[in-house]
């Protein structure tokens, strides 16, 4: 069978599935990751990171690429006790992350909780709130009493979870 469709039709087709699939992937990850937390396996720094500007690379379990700035971090354990004490599920402005007293770097193998809050095609960008644990955030969604899909005040860093 002979090849009879030329080159230039070719190329415009690749171009439409391609410029199609981005258009999709960067609607879809805007609807459904802007705004949530994730729980981010930290790979290491980020291949754009600087002296100056040090950011970390991540991935979700969904292996959704994460990036976000290094820093000093609340630990899981002061954060899960601030959260039981207060009784209002997952209430905690960012005073209060702010004001606790143990602080620690990320490093590579950490896990931490990521507020998203930009998507780029197939990289998200966010904020780390605190180091974390597979442990700890189930223990987090079960104070939160199972999430679910309802929207939450953004005064708050009230979010869904998704694990």
């Amino acid at each position: 069978m002979e090849d009879d469709v030329p080159a230039d039709v070719k190329n415009r087709r690749l171009n439409e599935v391609i410029n199609t699939f981005r258009r999709e992937v960067q609607l879809r990850n805007n609807e459904v990751e802007v705004g949530r937390l994730r729980l981010v396996l930290v790979e290491g720094e980020s291949k754009r990171s600087t002296p100056e500007n040090k950011t970390f690379s991540g991935r979700t379990d969904q292996n959704k690429r994460v990036v976000f700035p290094a820093g000093s971090f609340a630990t899981e354990e002061e954060v899960l006790k601030h959260l039981q004490s207060s009784g209002s599920g997952l209430d905690i402005d960012g005073q209060s992350l702010l004001a606790m007293k143990t602080k620690v770097e990320l490093s590579r193998g950490d896990y931490a909780l990521v507020q998203i809050e930009d998507a780029r095609g197939h990289t998200l960008k966010g904020t780390a709130l605190w180091r974390s644990s597979i442990a700890g955030f189930e223990q987090l969604k079960n104070i939160c009493g199972g999430l679910n899909s309802s929207t939450v005040p953004s005064q708050t860093l009230s979010k869904q979870l998704i694990l």
